[in-house]
């Protein structure tokens, strides 16, 4: 990810396509501009929101989980927008609803081991 990262801000055509996916190198594009940034700016808009609201993460896990139910959420918007579905979305919207509930789990979890403290 972090090459990924670090890629795509010197050079926009570095990831034209991904392995062992089933889009066009446009339909990639469309996706990645109706999930990836939106989660981003859906996210931070809420950090933002908390910071100014004076509220702290109650657990380290919180912000993780914030990032992946933002992402899982314009995900399942995409599914209805995108002219084109394939199986690689279904599954990744699949595995971002499945970590996005393990990582609520281990949040309730861990919160209510700080509260017993």
């Amino acid at each position: 990810m972090v090459v990924m990262a670090i890629g795509s801000i010197f050079s926009i055509e570095f990831i034209t396509n991904a392995p062992l996916v089933d889009l066009s190198r446009e339909q990639l594009n469309e996706f990645r501009t109706r999930t990836v940034r939106p989660a981003l700016f859906l996210t931070c808009a809420y950090f933002i929101f908390r910071y100014f609201r004076g509220k702290n993460p109650t657990t380290t896990i919180w912000p993780v989980y914030v990032v992946f139910a933002s992402y899982s959420f314009v995900q399942i918007i995409a599914m209805f927008t995108m002219p084109v579905i394939s199986f690689l979305m279904i599954s990744g919207l699949s595995l971002s609803l499945f970590i996005t509930a393990m990582l609520r789990i281990a949040h309730n979890k861990r919160q209510k081991q700080v509260n017993t403290f």
